[in-house]
């Protein structure tokens, strides 16, 4: 597996990726405290192919252009040539705080290191920027928070105003760096 910087014309990759998932456990937060919540979505379907709503593949390669474009970081996981998943970090978003604002591995990747290693690079594309923190707002899948509370990930508080406003549905983490 190789993890490699890309451009701005690269966000199209999205369009390879499956987000496709089987979901066992859902959480929220109420009163400041991580519970789980009854399930709203038991499978969480692929992309849209070609619509344009928040789950399409038109709007995902929007919002990971725009991060970009606003001085963020596209970053692939490759086996060979096919992309294992996408990640996308402002290093600098609020100073002394990255955002993490995209990690998507696809389905037939999962478990195989991809996320960590976006992770990985992720975090010390912000290190190097002198971020002393990293945010994210993740899916509140049971998976996804197994994910970041095993990189140290914690419950933000506050949450970020402005990011909570996009995605009030979400998760919203803080990592020390």
């Amino acid at each position: 597996m190789q993890v490699r910087k890309l451009v701005i014309e690269d966000a199209a990759l999205v369009a390879k990726i499956d987000r496709s998932e089987q979901v066992d456990v859902e959480y929220e937060v109420r009163d400041g405290q991580l519970v789980e919540r009854p399930l709203t979505i038991a499978e969480i379907p692929a992309w849209d192919p070609s619509g344009s709503g928040p789950h399409s593949v038109a709007h995902q390669i929007e919002f990971c252009r725009s991060l970009i474009a606003g001085g963020g970081t596209l970053l692939g996981a490759f086996d060979e040539e096919s992309v294992m998943g996408l990640a996308a970090v402002d290093p600098v978003f609020e100073p002394p705080m990255a955002w993490l604002g995209y990690l998507h591995v696809s389905r037939a990747y999962r478990r195989r290191g991809a996320a960590q290693a976006l992770w990985d690079a992720a975090v010390d594309l912000a290190r190097r920027a002198g971020a002393v923190s990293i945010y994210v707002s993740a899916t509140p899948t049971g998976s996804a928070l197994g994910f970041y509370f095993a990189q140290g990930c914690r419950l933000a508080s506050p949450v970020h105003a402005a990011l909570y406003e996009k995605e009030p549905e979400d998760i919203h983490l803080v990592c020390s760096l």
